[in-house]
């Protein structure tokens, strides 16, 4: 019912008339007008696009969910018709998975609102997740995986995630300094999980400029964020030894390990030394803001471009945030037709990203999480978001540095019952590192990642993107909505 009455509203608010002529209310530079292609086959009016969302991955078990895209293009009268992908997108998700994740989400977005310069923007997302990871901050995690075997005192190095995940499941001997019993055994199953409760809100208003090709972004996100922690609680999946798998009590994990250090340490820990907070969650107002300078052709699946991006955010104690911190973040895309030769069309697309973090009080889930003006939230280092064959969040960092490659290859098209599909093969690589300052930085260390997916343009403006990488300790595939970048 709320669903329903936000879009009233919002169709209300819009008012958008027919119009005769193709005559616009203001200047749009001609890279921002749509191909002939595109325009003969854009849909007009509302239409829907939609698909479950089934997968698995180690963390998260099995999941089932589904997303659903509700577009409104006008018509071919309307102005903006061959100058904008659509005048209305309203995104709902939903998933739940095997292992206890629950989430839902809706976006608003509506370019040129009301026939002006302006764009309105606005995500709510609510999610419940047994299985948010943490494997620590800094440049110390870009060792690799090891495990030492408390029996025999050997260490094993450099280990695929599914070999160290079994290590960490095995009964082990209490440890004194970690406050457990040397008399009895525990578990490490849960030694990098937290179970996390988030409630997020962005509202963001966009207005234009120099002709479309500059956009200037400013608003604010309100989240609230609470953790329950594993330290000694009974959990399932461990293994005796035996190699039964049993109940067992989890000794103390590394976001705890890490917490403690910060307070009772003598001040060289990395949190101590960066002032990271925030062991039990809080709440972030943020404010956000960002310039773009954006040619590419196609916002959903561009052809042909460029973008240059700077964005901000800030989450200050006066506001009424429990932390105080400012991120700063660039980032450039390039968008280039290529192998002309061949009958079918080629891209090549390749983004470079750099980010920052710092304050007097810097929650530590805020390390991981990028905001771009341009793309919304983006979950690093690992995932489906940068660096795909490695898990999400695998490294954090307060300097990042992020590069993507991606040859878009246009096989076909066809159209099913009225809808449009265009198949693309796209091989990929992707590159990332993080760094404990600038002041030491260096390209020793950068982690790779190839792979190749495949993408689904659903009438154009809703790509479905599945995607398999690779890694030194990792493989992953994923099944998402929208281009990597």
């Amino acid at each position: 019912m709320i669903f329903r009455v936000t879009i009233l509203l919002i169709l209300s608010s819009f008012s958008i008339k027919s119009h005769s002529q193709d005559t616009l209310p203001f200047k749009i530079h001609s890279s921002k007008q749509l191909s002939e292609e595109r325009i003969a086959k854009k849909k007009e009016g509302w239409f829907l696009t939609g698909m479950p969302r089934l997968g698995y991955d180690p963390i998260q078990g099995f999941t089932i969910g589904g997303d659903a895209e509700l577009f409104f293009n006008a018509s071919k009268d309307d102005p903006f018709f061959n100058w904008t992908p659509y005048r209305l997108k309203t995104t709902v998700k939903a998933l739940f998975t095997q292992n206890g994740k629950v989430g839902a989400g809706i976006n608003f977005d509506a370019p040129y609102f009301l026939n002006s310069k302006w764009r309105t923007r606005m995500r709510f997302e609510f999610a419940d997740n047994p299985n948010k990871p943490y494997f620590g901050i800094g440049e110390s995690a870009l060792q690799g995986l090891s495990y030492t075997n408390p029996f025999t005192e050997t260490t094993t190095e450099n280990m695929h995630f599914d070999a160290y995940s079994d290590s960490l499941r095995r009964l082990r001997p209490g440890i004194a300094a970690f406050g457990e019993d040397p008399n009895s055994f525990y578990t490490d199953r849960r030694y990098h999980w937290i179970h996390y409760r988030k409630f997020a809100l962005d509202l963001l208003a966009e207005r234009t400029y120099l002709d479309g090709n500059l956009r200037v972004v400013g608003g604010i996100g309100f989240t609230h964020l609470t953790y329950t922690h594993y330290d000694f609680q009974e959990v399932s999946g461990a293994v005796d030894a035996d190699g039964n798998m049993i109940t067992a009590t989890n000794g103390q994990t590394q976001l705890t390990q890490d917490y403690l250090e910060s307070i009772h340490g003598d001040g060289s820990d990395f949190w101590s030394q960066n002032n990271i907070s925030g062991y039990d969650g809080g709440f972030l107002p943020k404010l956000k803001a960002g310039f773009i300078y954006d040619t590419r052709d196609f916002e959903p699946d561009p052809s042909k471009g460029t973008l240059l991006e700077y964005s901000f955010g800030y989450s200050p104690s006066w506001l009424g945030s429990d932390f105080n911190y400012v991120r700063n973040q660039f980032q450039v895309m390039q968008f280039l037709p290529v192998l002309s030769f061949l009958p079918n069309k080629n891209v090549l697309a390749a983004r470079f990203m750099m980010s920052t973090i710092q304050g007097s009080d810097v929650f530590f889930r805020e390390v991981f999480d990028i905001w771009s003006a341009s793309q919304g939230r983006l979950g690093v280092l690992g995932g489906e978001d940068a660096l795909r064959g490695y898990k999400k969040f695998r490294f954090g960092g307060m300097v990042y540095g992020i590069a993507n490659i991606e040859l878009r290859s246009h096989l076909f098209n066809t159209t099913i019952k009225k809808q449009d599909f265009g198949f693309s093969i796209v091989p990929f690589l992707d590159a990332g590192r993080v760094w404990d300052n600038f002041q030491n930085m260096s390209l020793k260390g950068v982690l790779y990642s190839p792979g190749s997916g495949l993408r689904i343009a659903w009438n154009q403006s809703t790509v479905l993107r599945f995607d398999y990488a690779v890694s030194k300790e990792d493989s992953q595939f994923f099944f998402v909505f929208g281009h990597i970048f």
